[in-house]
C-alpha cells in the first residue's frame, strides 16, 4: 500500500483551473523531483498532500500512522521562543520523555521501590528507541551546517534575518521524526556549503520525499523520478532529471506524430462524408460519421513557448571594465573584505561565490556605486552602460502595470511593440495589465529581466538572477548570457548556471577576494576524498593547484584517531544494549541495589555516548579540513 496517494483530485481558484482528475501514489522507496512553470499549482497540490488545504474535488488517502513532515516557503516560527527551543519544539515526543524521566528521578529520590525502578528502566529504553540520547548531537550537527554557531543559539527567532527564519524552519523540519517528507523549495536561502550539504543529508536517508525545486543540479542528485504538472495534468518520468529532459522530447515527438496521424484521418474522414452524404456511399458516409463522433481525439501538443532571449547592447565597452586598487569594504566598522586587487576586463564573465554574509551582494552594490569603499578605490573603464539585477526588484514602480513598465522606457513606440516584446518574456493577455504590485516573485522577476534587456546594457551586473524563475525560464537565460557580447559580474547560489555561464569565479576567502580556478564541489562541498582529486571541467583544462601538500602520516593518524573513536561508540553502544538486557533478567530486576547501579551506570554510558558522538563529528571535520587543503 502507497504512503500516501492522490486520487483524482481537482482544484480551482477562481476561474483558473490549476489541475484536474489527477492521480498519483508515494511509495516508501519513492524520491520525487514535482517540477512545472511558476504558477501551475506546484504548491498548492503539496499543500493538499499536506492536509493544509481541501481539494474542490478527490481524495488524500494516507496509511496508518503515517507521520507527514512539511517544509514550507514561507516560516511558520514562534518568533517569542529562543532558536534552539524552536528547534527542540519539533520533537514533543523527546521533551515529553525527558519530563517523564525527570519526573521519576525526582521520585526515586525519596522512593525505591521496586515498580518505580522498572517503569524507570522502561522509560530510559523508550528514551533511547526514539533517539533522546543523540538528539543533542544531531541538533548540533544540523545547526553548525546550516551556519549557527553556538553563540546565537539562545537569541530569539525575532532577531533573525528572514533568510535566517527559513534555515531555521529547514532545521526543525530536518529533526522531527516522520515517515514521509513534503519540501516546497528546500534550498531558499542557502548558500552552496549548505546545499552541498543537504543533498548529502537526503541522500543517506531511507525514507520516501516528494521536493519542489528549480535547481536543476539539486534534482539531479536527489531524485530518481520526476512528476511535471503541466497543463492541469501530471505526467510522471521514471528517471532523474537528466533522464527526464530526453524522455520529454521523445514524448513530445511522439505525440506529434500521433496528433499528425489523426488530424489526417479526421480529415479524409471528413472529406468522404462530404462526397457521399447524398450519393450511393451514403450508409458508409453516415457510419464514418458515427465513428467521428466517437473518436477520441487527441489534443494538440503544447508547443513549448521556451522564451528565445537576447540581450543586445548598444555599444561597445573599452577593453578594461573594471578595476579594484587595495579596496576594502564593509559595515559598522566591520570590514567584510580587504586589499581587494582584481580586475574585469570585456566579455569577462565572473560568477562571484562565498558563504552567506561573506559579502557577494555588498561587492555588486560597491561596483554599481550604490556603496563606496571604505578604503582604496573602484575604478569603471569607459564607454559603460551598466544593466543592474537586484534580487530583491527594488527598481519597479509598483504602482504601474506590467506594460506601463516596458512602455515608459519606449513612450514613442505603438502598444503593438509592447505587448509583442512582453510576450518574449511570457506576459500575454490579460497578464499585461496587472498591477506590480500584485505580481508573484516570479512574474517580478521575468518583468525586471524584461526591463533589464531592454535598457540594452553592455555591462550585467546580476544578483541572484534566477531566484523566482522557472527551468525553462532559466535555460532561455542562460543561453541569452552566453550569446551575450559585452561582460557580466553575477552571484549566483544555482550551480549549473554557474558552469554553463561563468569563465571566470572570484571567491570569498578569509576577508579576500581571489580569483579562483578550482571547482565548486572543491571551494564548497564536504568532500569525500574522491572529490579531492585534480579535476578538469569542460570549461577548464588548467590543473588545479592545491594550497598545501597533506601529510600523509598525519593524514594517516587522524583516520587513525576517527577509527578509534568510532570503536569506542560501537563499544559503549554494546554495553548498554547488554545492560538494558541484564536489567530483564529476574535476579536482577527483584534487587533493588543492583538495578540502581545498572541504571547509574546506563546513564553514565548515554552522556559518554553523547560526548563521543560530538568529539566525531570534529574529528570529522578536522578530517575533511585536511583533505581539502
Amino acid at each position: 500500500m502507497s504512503l500516501l496517494a492522490v486520487s483524482g483530485v481537482s482544484h480551482s481558484f477562481g476561474q483558473k483551473v490549476l489541475f484536474d482528475n489527477i492521480s498519483l501514489a508515494i511509495e516508501n522507496n519513492s524520491r520525487i523531483g514535482l517540477i512545472g512553470k511558476n504558477g501551475c499549482g506546484k504548491s498548492t497540490l503539496i499543500k493538499i498532500m499536506a492536509d493544509r488545504l481541501t481539494p474542490n474535488d478527490g481524495d488524500i488517502h494516507k496509511a496508518k500512522d503515517t507521520r507527514i513532515a512539511y517544509l514550507t516557503q514561507d516560516p511558520e516560527l514562534d518568533e517569542s521562543q529562543t532558536l534552539y527551543d524552536c528547534v527542540l519544539s519539533s520533537r514533543p515526543d523527546y521533551i515529553e520523555a525527558l519530563a517523564q524521566i525527570d519526573e521519576i528521578e525526582a521520585k526515586l529520590e525519596i522512593d525505591h521501590d521496586e515498580k518505580v525502578m522498572q517503569k524507570y528502566d522502561k522509560l530510559q529504553h523508550e528514551f533511547e528507541l526514539i533517539g533522546g540520547y543523540k538528539l543533542t548531537s544531531e541538533i548540533k550537527l544540523v545547526l553548525n551546517h546550516l551556519n549557527f554557531p553556538q553563540d546565537v543559539w539562545h537569541r530569539n527567532i525575532a532577531g533573525f534575518s528572514g533568510g535566517e527564519k527559513t534555515r531555521i524552519q529547514l532545521a526543525r523540519f530536518l529533526l522531527q521524526p516522520f515517515e514521509l517528507m513534503l519540501l516546497d523549495e528546500p534550498t531558499n536561502h542557502l548558500d552552496l556549503t549548505m546545499i552541498y550539504w543537504l543533498e548529502k543529508y537526503l541522500s543517506r536517508l531511507s525514507k520516501p520525499y516528494i521536493l519542489i525545486s528549480h535547481d536543476r543540479r539539486f534534482l539531479e542528485t536527489t531524485v530518481n523520478k520526476i512528476v511535471e504538472l503541466d497543463n492541469g495534468k501530471l505526467e510522471t518520468y521514471n528517471t532523474d532529471y537528466a533522464g527526464y529532459l530526453v524522455e520529454k522530447e521523445l514524448r513530445n515527438e511522439t505525440k506529434r506524430r500521433q496528433f499528425k496521424q489523426q488530424q489526417k484521418l479526421i480529415k479524409r474522414t471528413e472529406d468522404f462524408i462530404a462526397r457521399n452524404m447524398a450519393g450511393q456511399k451514403v450508409q458508409q458516409a453516415k457510419s464514418r460519421l458515427k465513428m467521428l463522433d466517437k473518436l477520441d481525439r487527441l489534443d494538440a501538443p503544447t508547443s513549448e513557448r521556451n522564451l528565445k532571449l537576447r540581450i543586445n547592447s548598444d555599444s561597445r565597452s573599452g577593453n578594461d571594465v573594471l578595476t579594484f586598487e587595495k579596496c576594502s569594504f564593509g559595515f559598522n566598522n566591520e570590514n567584510l573584505a580587504d586589499n581587494i586587487n582584481q580586475n574585469v576586463f570585456y566579455q569577462d564573465k565572473i560568477a562571484v561565490l562565498g558563504k552567506n554574509g561573506c559579502g557577494k551582494t555588498t561587492l555588486l552594490r560597491l561596483i554599481n556605486r550604490d556603496l563606496l569603499p571604505t578604503t582604496g578605490l573602484v575604478k569603471l573603464g569607459a564607454s559603460l552602460s551598466i544593466g543592474y539585477y537586484d534580487q530583491m526588484h527594488v527598481q519597479l514602480n509598483e504602482s504601474l502595470t506590467v506594460m506601463q513598465t516596458i512602455w515608459e522606457l519606449v513612450p514613442s513606440e505603438p502598444q503593438g511593440y509592447v505587448l509583442t516584446y512582453l510576450a518574449r518574456f511570457g506576459f500575454r493577455g490579460e497578464e499585461v495589465d496587472k498591477p506590480v504590485t500584485v505580481l508573484s516573485g516570479g512574474e517580478k522577476a521575468r518583468l525586471y529581466l524584461a526591463r533589464l534587456i531592454h535598457e540594452r546594457p553592455n555591462f550585467l551586473i546580476l544578483d541572484e538572477p534566477t531566484n523566482h524563475l522557472d527551468l525553462a525560464m532559466i535555460d532561455s537565460l542562460e543561453q541569452a548570457l552566453n550569446d551575450y557580447e559585452g561582460t557580466i559580474i553575477f552571484v549566483s547560489h544555482d550551480r549549473q548556471f554557474i558552469d554553463r555561464v561563468a569563465n571566470k569565479k572570484w571567491f570569498f576567502e578569509n576577508k579576500r577576494v581571489i580569483e579562483t580556478h578550482k571547482t565548486l564541489q572543491q571551494l564548497f562541498a564536504a568532500s569525500e576524498s574522491s572529490e579531492t582529486k585534480t579535476v578538469k571541467t569542460k570549461k577548464e583544462n588548467r590543473p588545479v593547484n592545491s594550497s598545501k601538500k597533506i601529510n600523509p602520516i598525519v593524514l594517516k593518524k587522524k583516520e587513525a584517531e576517527l577509527e578509534k573513536k568510532q570503536n569506542t561508540i560501537n563499544r559503549f553502544e554494546a554495553e548498554l544494549e547488554g545492560l538494558h538486557h541484564k536489567l530483564g533478567e529476574k535476579e536482577v530486576y527483584s534487587n533493588q541495589q543492583k538495578v540502581q547501579e545498572i541504571n547509574g551506570r546506563i546513564k553514565e554510558i548515554a552522556l559518554n555516548i553523547s560526548t563521543s558522538n560530538e568529539e566525531l563529528d570534529m574529528l570529522e571535520m578536522e578530517y575533511l579540513e585536511m583533505l581539502e587543503g
